[in-house]
């Protein structure tokens, strides 16, 4: 229903409780109404009492009462509002009712003429007092004893024959007219003065360290930058001014919030007087973490601090911090030694942020977006770091923790990009373990292993002095009550990484776990985190205690977007991923199975091709599975949609089904024996708002669709030809796209997979060579 004008102004002024009560004169006799200035008061009273109504006193104009005063009470909150009383009685109430809302409006006004004064004493022993000057006129006067309503010791004002009206408080009236008569005498109109006594007690800390900076490849126990041995001097301040602990219980003996401080009344938090006693008596825990002062996050006790100011080689490291922060820690690519491949220029930082931070002993969180070359990053950095160590001192082993289901993209990733590194894949049932584990680990390079051996083997992983420790998708640690949490922060490496594109998949606890393993103690206590930061953030993100996490972190955790437009420059618009998956203990008995029965059976008939789509259908099954699912989960995180395309239908609607179970949601899946009116339904379903999958067969969905929602192709299996697999493609990468498209190749690693990819790769070169894409497209077309 649309409202009036007229309508809207008397709900607001309802809403606001800008109305009053009255008794009128009307044809049928006298009512209650309810009533408001300057509006259409019909209105006022329909909405006033269709609230007040009650079946008590729906008929109230029926009922007996003993007084004028309770019928008229009833009538405003009945249905009519009729008062049946003498006639004469009625308009004597009415005239006592106007001519006090009367005065109460025009009051208003005149109540700003009405100024109070707060006087505090001049000594501990001297009492307080309260003047306000004579007012003129009428009005004023009534104004004046209006005030009364509002604080009742406002009638022990008198003259004091200089023209004025004062009033003597005793203390405990002193504190009650600061803290409640005066707030309401200003919402009422009034003007006072002279209660602004507040002090605030803060509190400021000087942290002195040693100029001797820790080295960065010292033994575990030393390793932490932000552990030194540090001095620290507390400094309470109450209105300004520095106070000693003595003091501050002389402030705390006086009994009451306004205290006698230095030949002046002050108003203090007795609660912050409590905090900082303590704190001073107890002093400053050597063992907290000196940087997590420094950045703003520390507190003694209950404490905040107001400021901290760093001596030493941490003021060093805080400027270098800010330096770094400012400039991201330069431009240009430096080579690495022993980096095979080329890093684009926000890589190439990122790789020197990597440096700077692990070097000064800090931990480090890349959190860029997915897609953007996390993983060659941190292995450049593993690269220089090494390079770094001194040449009579070999570098110890690197561990690296992934889930299962990246751990065969690592190995590949650690072979195109660092093909000289010895690699351990810690896995399996054939994986090393008691004397044979530390022996392989320390000929090794770089170990990888996943979350859920780390803890079913941390024993050996902890008997082994690591140089770096890197958790990928490192979110798996978000709850820091889990085993895997305890265990990564139980391990002491002088050098510690996190990767994960989601830093914060639930709430801002996540990053406090993360942190706590890369820095720890750097956030605090959990407990005292989730008071501080977690819970106002929670409430609303916009507030302060968001700004000072955002403040003391972004120095520490480096978050580029793809949708940054320098990023965007370096990317193109289209960039292949490989997703390398390995196969469960299940799908590798399957397909030695098949090879076999190949063998023994099949060669005779020569039918290789029922071998490779057997081979390639056990590929298609649970791991694969599970890295799209993981996938999926973060690409719907970014907001984004994807396109997933199988070469076989039954795969597809075998993924649907999957994927159903695993998010809740049925996602569309095209396919050729769809009809025209399912295949316009998919399609919609997919442009649907919000994050979307489509599960698309090659063939039906390789040509004549326009499906640029998605910024996500994923092929979970190859074809051969790679004209097809880049007409799929196209459904997301074609004019209107404006963001780039990330290719994701899905490949069982071991298997006849790499081989197909190896082949494809080669009919690209070969087709690139030889003739345009647009003419290979339109060959392919015919040869399909």
């Amino acid at each position: 229903m649309t409202l009036s004008p007229k309508q809207r102004e008397a709900l607001a002024l309802v809403a606001d409780g800008k109305f009053y009560p009255c008794l009128e004169k009307e044809d049928d006799g006298w009512h209650a109404r309810w009533r408001a200035l300057s509006v259409e008061n019909a209105w006022v009273d329909a909405y006033v009492r269709e609230a007040a109504l009650t079946r008590l006193t729906e008929d109230a104009e029926d009922q007996r009462h003993e007084s004028l005063h309770d019928a008229w009470l009833m009538a405003l909150k009945s249905r009519t509002g009729l008062v049946r009383w003498d006639d004469a009685e009625c308009a004597a109430f009415a005239a006592e009712l106007e001519a006090w809302s009367g005065s109460a409006a025009e009051d208003v006004e005149a109540r700003r003429d009405v100024a109070f004064a707060f006087v505090p004493g001049d000594g501990p022993r001297t009492s307080f007092s309260l003047s306000c000057s004579v007012p003129r006129g009428r009005r004023r006067l009534r104004a004046l004893g209006q005030a009364a309503y509002v604080w009742p010791p406002l009638c022990g004002l008198r003259a004091d024959g200089g023209g004025r009206l004062s009033l003597s408080l005793a203390h405990d009236q002193a504190a009650d007219f600061i803290h409640v008569a005066a707030p309401h005498l200003v919402d009422a109109g009034y003007t006072v003065s002279g209660v602004d006594v507040s002090a605030p007690v803060t509190a400021t800390l000087d942290v002195f360290t040693p100029d001797a900076h820790p080295a960065s490849d010292a033994p575990p126990a030393t390793r932490d930058a932000q552990r030194p041995t540090f001095n620290a001097t507390l400094t309470v301040r109450v209105a300004g001014e520095p106070v000693t602990a003595e003091e501050i219980r002389f402030l705390l003996d006086q009994g009451s919030t306004l205290v006698f401080f230095r030949d002046r009344w002050i108003e203090v938090d007795r609660g912050i007087l409590k905090q900082a006693l303590r704190a001073l008596e107890k002093g400053v825990n050597r063992r907290a973490n000196a940087l997590s002062f420094a950045m703003g996050l520390g507190h003694v006790g209950s404490l905040e601090l107001a400021d901290v100011r760093a001596h030493g080689w941490l003021r060093g490291l805080l400027n270098e911090i800010g330096a770094a922060a400012r400039q991201r820690i330069g431009t240009g690519s430096a080579a690495i030694p022993g980096f095979a491949g080329t890093l684009r220029d926000y890589q190439a930082r990122g790789v020197r942020w990597l440096r700077f931070l692990t070097d000064h002993g800090i931990g480090a969180l890349l959190a860029d977006d997915m897609g953007l070359g996390k993983t060659a990053q941190v292995i450049a950095w593993l690269l220089a770091d090494r390079a770094a160590a001194p040449a009579d001192s070999p570098a110890s082993p690197t561990l690296v923790v992934a889930p299962l289901t990246l751990l065969a993209n690592w190995r590949h990733e650690l072979a195109t990009f660092a093909p000289h590194l010895k690699v351990y894949v810690h896995q399996g049932e054939g994986r090393h373990l008691a004397s044979g584990f530390g022996t392989t680990v320390r000929a090794a390079d770089v170990t990888l292993t996943s979350y859920t051996l780390l803890v079913k083997d941390y024993a050996a992983f902890a008997d082994v002095a690591w140089r770096a420790l890197v958790l990928d998708e490192a979110q798996a640690i978000k709850n820091p009550d889990t085993q895997v949490a305890r265990a990564v922060r139980a391990l002491t490496p002088p050098k510690r990484v996190a990767m994960t594109g989601t830093p914060v998949e639930n709430t801002v606890a996540d990053v406090w776990s993360i942190e706590e393993f890369l820095n720890p103690g750097f956030l605090g206590e959990r407990r005292s985190f989730d008071e501080r930061f977690a819970k106002p953030i929670a409430a609303d993100a916009g507030c302060t205690a968001a700004r000072r996490l955002q403040y003391a972190l972004e120095p520490f955790v480096l978050r580029r977007l793809k949708t940054d437009p320098r990023i965007a420059a370096e990317l193109g618009d289209k960039r292949e991923i490989r997703e390398y998956c390995e196969l469960t203990a299940d799908q590798r008995a399957d397909y030695e199975a098949a090879l076999v029965d190949f063998r023994l059976h099949e060669r005779a008939r020569g039918d290789v091709f029922a071998l490779l789509t057997r081979l390639k259908l056990i590929c298609d099954g649970a791991g694969k599975l599970e890295r799209l699912a993981e996938l999926l989960e973060q690409i719907f995180a970014s907001g984004e949609s994807a396109l997933v395309f199988t070469q076989y239908a039954k795969v597809g609607a075998a993924l649907r089904d999957a994927l159903e179970r695993r998010f809740g949601v049925r996602f569309p899946f095209l396919h050729g024996a769809l009809a025209p009116r399912e295949r316009e339904a998919a399609i919609a379903a997919f442009n649907r708002r919000g994050p979307r999958a489509f599960i698309l067969s090659l063939k039906a969905g390789g040509f004549g669709l326009n499906l640029t929602k998605a910024t996500h192709v994923i092929h979970f299996d190859r074809w051969w030809n790679p004209a097809v697999e880049s007409q799929a493609t196209d459904r997301a990468h074609r004019i209107g796209q404006a963001k780039t498209v990330f290719v994701h190749l899905f490949i069982c690693a071991g298997t006849l997979e790499e081989h197909v990819d190896e082949l494809l790769a080669t009919k690209a070169r070969v087709a690139r060579a030889v003739i345009t894409e647009a003419e290979w497209l339109e060959a392919a077309k015919l040869d399909e």
